[in-house]
């Protein structure tokens, strides 16, 4: 961070220059303008305790006002906040809907795209509650919109300041004071171009004084309504749009080039997908035939048995589709793709749409009710009391990837010799793949039984140069699998947030030698409860009720020939529960639940939930959609509530004041204080709805109750330097600095240096050096392991990912690294592609969400940062109504807290130039024996990501990285011209306001083994996160009259790579090339304000008017920089009847 200090030594070097350089000019204005023309109130203003001139406030601040946020006519505060460069990455409730847990709604600032936590939000200046448990991050969404004044952005570090966590900056909403009257604001909005998707909202304000206005008092209530939004409900991606593989390449430059001429990847529309449908479709065992090596579109993969996943790709012989409770030969239409042994895309035909194969609902319907009411009484002419009180309460519903299961179809899938009992895998609870036996199965249609009983599977020897594997002698496979999308997931969030303030302050003017005394005594109190409700399987109920057959004797229920689930019958035909430790005689339990002995199987009805699951069971048909009752559906349904709390109390005094004006230049500014505040959380209800359930759910313990306190204290001083000087017309030097003792995390201390220098009237140069902090929030350090899933996971060790490297320096480093994994397992592959046989190549193949569990790290330390910035202000007397701020910005973090997914995580072990130690000491490989060796999906099969671990195949939670940084210039600019002075006709005022961002580097440096390896995301597209080298939005303003404006926003970003050019020189028949970069960005929006009288205003607007939609290369991706809800409108009315 040396680096840093010295930009900012070059900084203040830099002003010490134009100090020197301006003095003739300044002394030649002091003549021309009168001191008084610069002399301005003095107030306290974001960025400092101390009262100040507002034109020399210390740090880069961005200043959103009132009528600015009403009139953009965004239907929420956090849609117009993303509009603002600077926060262009914020969490808007689509970024989370179906991926993340107890965040439905949520709506968080994220200063830098630096991530949320390290974005400190507060309200008029003061902390507030999480709304996420574990968790800091504030949902601005429960801000009361009417009530707010205006937004404050500090653009840079600011715990000196404010406290940990402001490490990008701080959003800071100032509220109204004193408001007296009534005003309803209220509005509807279409949010999909569809139009079936209808937003409504209506807010309410009153305010009255009382006592000669010594004593205010307030309300504001609202209820609004935003709802579901499917993936089908947006029109590209409702189109089926996807990048498919239509040629592969030779793999080594020995058997061939790889650069052929015929582009590798093609997009396509109207895809669908035949591989998971919901309810299913049934896929015979067969082996897909092998092509050439010089043109190896098809791999090897021959099926070698009844679990082999090599022995199902979909074909059109030997696929099978339900129509109600019939099945036949499904239809593939215009089949899609050529590469790969499972090629499930068709255009026309039967399958699922691709948009809602990974994801359902893109936005959570949300019904919010929103109140507060608060006070402000003047004890004395210099003491005034103040008090609020808010409650909020967030329903919000989302349906996510519905459950995924795979059943084989095989009357030996016991093994031999066993009893034909209810088949339910071994491993972790969270295994999706199970087993029917085909011949007495009730639901399995006659005709596709009896096609199951016929197959037999070709097997196909090696490859050549020019031929395709060929034919071998046809075996007897009497088996099939059937892979399904089951009842959804889905998430419930009722979200509750409750916050109290309650201070003193004074305002004392001269005491003794210290002027404008002011200070101020405050306690606030937060807390929110989360009620999460996640529905989705019992994962026994659902294979038990698929088990059913045919009770010819009626044993049952005594209705001979009625379908039941097998284990009621197994019970009434053994009623004994005869040897609960092998299930000899019994009803074997197959799960392998923890304790039982290795290779042994206890009797389900040794459980209690085992004895429910079996006498409370119904048959479910899960052949095919639409076959399945009521009753079964409820049989299987499974739910786990989940009560979460977050508590805050925070207690704050500071004193402020004015010392002597030594020198002319003004008077010395103080001010010091003290903090102290208390974090809580915890998350009940897991383990006690888990129980003794296998649950396709996020399982896991309770998060214990867990909590920390700091004690802290700050000062600050600002030193004026001169005033109206032949030096210049102004200079400030200001410090702060601020030490805190956490109970968790010891002691910590930073510190804030600001020199403000105005030459002249028109023009003055700020710059800054601040250190921040973040301290672990409670939910890093102490969230206990839940299940979750790792889906679409690519294994960065696979011979065709490693050749798909986005850089040579990477695939150098892969193949090194996951040879010495193998080497460890005592397995070898031929990672490089090098030989001219895929047999040796490592080619797992994922069918299915790999298992593990996400949890805190108590051992985390507090993050720290370093930031600079310079800043120049402009405006000219030439042009009075002309103003121009430039903030350059560099933030280095370091110690980077970072939530690392199994994907990041299994890619950084393998990425550096040795093995990074800690993220593959998450990432668990199988350690199951090569069951086949001279079969190469078997051999892959021994070295997945899977259940090698005690989790099964991750650990996901957060680590320390080495460090972060961004560097860039925001800019802004405003002009406003009134026509009757400038052109002497009289057509009203036009104002122009530009603002955006020049993003020079946003740098992660996240291989701890190398500290100098780093991604750069400038200019790039990232999951999660949008980073165009150039964004700004430019608002042009026609106001003829007093009641009417016209406005018109574009919204402009740069295109950004998906993959880098230079990476794709190897091979530049990947795609076409536009296809590597998103494309600029161009989103218009015109809206309208008409102030019909004093009373009435009403504001309308279209957004997205030209209907612009993210590139379609972007697949099913909703990434929320890119407008994804087509052209749109709002209108809204405001009435102030008093």
């Amino acid at each position: 961070m040396m680096k840093l200090k010295r930009n900012y030594l070059f900084g203040t070097t830099i002003l010490a220059g134009i100090v020197a350089l301006s003095a003739p000019a300044s002394a030649q204005t002091q003549n021309a303008e009168p001191s008084s023309a610069t002399q301005v109130d003095e107030i306290v203003v974001t960025g400092s305790r101390i009262r100040r001139d507002p034109t020399t406030a210390p740090t880069p601040l961005i200043q959103v006002a009132r009528e600015e946020l009403l009139s953009a006519g965004q239907n929420t505060v956090i849609d117009y906040l993303a509009q603002i460069p600077a926060l262009s990455n914020s969490q808007v409730p689509s970024d989370n809907t179906g991926s993340t847990l107890n965040a439905g709604g949520l709506a968080i600032a994220n200063l830098r795209a630096l991530g949320n936590s390290r974005t400190l939000t507060l309200v008029d200046g003061r902390r507030h509650v999480g709304s996420q448990q574990g968790t800091l991050s504030v949902s601005v969404n429960t801000i009361p919109r009417l009530l707010i004044q205006n937004i404050e952005i500090i653009t840079g570090g600011a715990s000196s300041i404010y406290g940990a966590d402001a490490v990008a900056g701080v959003v800071n909403f100032q509220l109204r004071k004193d408001f007296e009257g009534l005003e309803i604001d209220s509005s509807y909005a279409r949010i999909t171009e569809k139009g079936r998707n209808d937003q409504y909202r209506i807010s309410a304000l009153i305010g009255q004084n009382f006592f000669d206005d010594r004593l205010n008092v307030y309300g504001f209530g609202e209820y609004e309504r935003i709802p579901q939004v499917d993936s089908m409900d947006l029109k590209w991606i409702a189109r089926g749009t996807a990048l498919v593989g239509v040629d592969a390449d030779p793999i080594t430059a020995s058997i061939g080039p790889a650069i052929d001429g015929v582009y590798d990847n093609m997009l396509f529309s109207g895809l669908y997908r035949l591989d998971r449908p919901r309810w299913g479709s049934t896929t015979l065992a067969n082996a897909q035939q092998p092509s050439p090596t010089t043109n190896p579109n098809v791999p090897q993969a021959n099926c070698t048995g009844v679990t082999a996943a090599a022995c199902y790709s979909v074909d059109p012989s030997k696929t099978w589709w339900f129509d109600g409770t019939t099945a036949r030969l499904a239809n593939f239409g215009q089949r899609i793709g050529n590469t790969g042994s499972n090629r499930p895309l068709n255009i026309g035909g039967d399958g699922e749409p691709i948009g809602t194969f990974s994801q359902d609902d893109r936005l959570p319907r949300t019904d919010a009710y929103r109140f507060q009411v608060g006070s402000n009484f003047k004890v004395t002419n210099q003491i005034s009391a103040y008090a609020e009180a808010k409650y909020t309460r967030e329903d919000t519903y989302a349906v996510g990837q519905p459950t995924f299961f795979d059943f084989y179809l095989s009357d030996s899938i016991y093994g031999a010799g066993a009893a034909p009992v209810t088949y339910l895998s071994g491993g972790a609870p969270s295994n999706q793949s199970h087993g029917l036996r085909v011949s007495d199965n009730a639901f399995i249609p006659a005709t596709l039984k009896a096609a199951i009983a016929a197959n037999t599977v070709t097997n196909y020897g090696a490859p050549t140069l020019n031929a395709s594997g060929q034919a071998l002698a046809a075996t007897a496979a009497p088996w099939a699998r059937h892979t399904m999308f089951g009842p959804n997931r889905d998430q419930t969030n009722e979200r509750e947030l409750q916050r109290y303030v309650i201070g003193f302050k004074g305002d004392h003017g001269d005491i003794g030698f210290v002027k404008n005394v002011s200070w101020d005594l405050g306690y606030t109190y937060g807390r929110m409860d989360n009620l999460n409700n996640e529905r989705g399987v019992d994962v026994q109920r659902l294979v038990f009720a698929a088990d059913s057959v045919v009770d010819t004797l009626g044993l049952v229920n005594g209705r001979a020939g009625e379908v039941v689930c097998r284990v009621k019958l197994l019970n009434a035909q053994n009623p004994a529960l005869t040897n609960a430790q092998t299930g000899a005689g019994g009803i074997r339990d197959y799960s392998n639940r923890a304790g039982q002995t290795a290779g042994t199987y206890g009797d389900v009805r040794a459980r209690a939930e085992g004895r429910a699951a079996i006498n409370e069971c119904v048959p479910l048909n899960i052949f095919g959609k639409g076959n399945q009752s009521a009753d079964a559906l409820n049989y299987v349904d499974a739910s786990v509530n989940v009560r979460q709390r977050n508590e805050q109390q925070d207690a704050v005094g500071s004193l402020s004041g004015q010392f002597w004006d030594f020198w002319g230049a003004g008077p010395i500014g103080v001010a010091i204080g003290a903090e102290w505040r208390k974090e809580f959380t915890q998350g009940i209800g897991r383990s006690a709805d888990t129980g003794d359930r296998q649950l396709f759910l996020n399982t896991g313990p309770d998060f214990a109750p867990a909590s920390y306190e700091s004690k802290e204290f700050f000062s600050e001083v600002s030193l004026p330097l001169f005033r109206d000087s032949i030096l210049g017309e102004y200079a400030e030097l200001s410090g702060s600095y601020r030490y805190s003792d956490y109970t968790n995390v010891g002691n910590v201390d930073v510190y804030g240096v600001n020199l403000v220098y105005r030459p002249v009237r028109d023009i003055s140069f700020k710059t800054s050096f601040n250190t921040s902090v973040r301290v672990p929030n409670l939910g890093e350090l102490y969230s206990p392991y839940t299940q979750t899933f790792a889906n679409n996971f690519t294994d960065p060790c696979s011979t065709s990912s490693i050749n798909n490297a986005s850089n040579s320096e990477y695939r150098t480093n892969r193949i090194a690294n996951c040879t010495a994994l193998a080497a460890a397992k005592n397995l070898t592959y031929d990672f490089a592609g090098a030989t001219e046989t895929r047999d040796d190549d490592y080619t797992p193949l994922y069918t299915s969400g790999i298992p593990g569990v996400n949890g805190g790290n108590p051992f985390l330390q507090p993050e720290e940062s370093e930031s600079f910035t310079f800043s120049t202000v402009f405006q000219p007397r030439f042009a009075p109504r002309l103003s121009v701020v430039l903030d350059y910005y560099e933030i280095e973090i370091s110690n980077v807290i970072a939530s690392v997914t199994a994907q990041t995580a299994a890619n950084v072990c393998v990425n550096g130039s040795s093995l990074n130690a800690g993220a593959c000491s998450t990432i668990f490989r199988e350690n199951t024996p090569v069951a086949n060796p001279g079969n190469n999906i078997d051999r892959s099969e021994a070295f997945k990501v899977g259940s090698g671990g005690p989790f099964g195949g991750f650990i996901q939670g957060a680590i320390n990285y080495a460090k972060r940084t961004a560097r860039g210039v925001d800019f802004t600019a405003n002009y406003t011209i009134d026509t009757r002075e400038a052109f002497s006709w009289n057509l009203g005022t036009f104002t122009n306001s530009l603002q955006g961002s020049w993003l020079i580097e946003q740098k992660q440096f996240n291989n701890i083994a190398n500290p100098d390896d780093f991604t750069e995301y400038a200019s790039t597209l990232q999951t999660g996160g949008s980073y165009p080298r150039v964004r700004f939005a430019n608002t042009l303003t026609w106001m003829p009259n007093d009641a009417l404006a016209l406005t018109w926003t574009t919204d402009f970003q740069t295109s950004q790579d998906i993959y880098q050019y230079r990476t794709q020189i190897s091979n530049i028949d990947d795609r076409p090339i536009e296809y590597l970069r998103t494309g600029n960005f161009i989103r218009n929006d015109f809206g309208v304000r008409y102030n019909v009288n004093d009373e009435v205003t009403v504001r309308a607007k279209v957004t997205n008017i030209f209907a612009e939609e993210p590139a379609p290369w972007l697949g099913n991706t909703l990434y929320s920089n890119f407008d994804p809800y087509g052209r749109r409108f709002n209108v809204s009315l405001n009435y102030r009847p008093w």
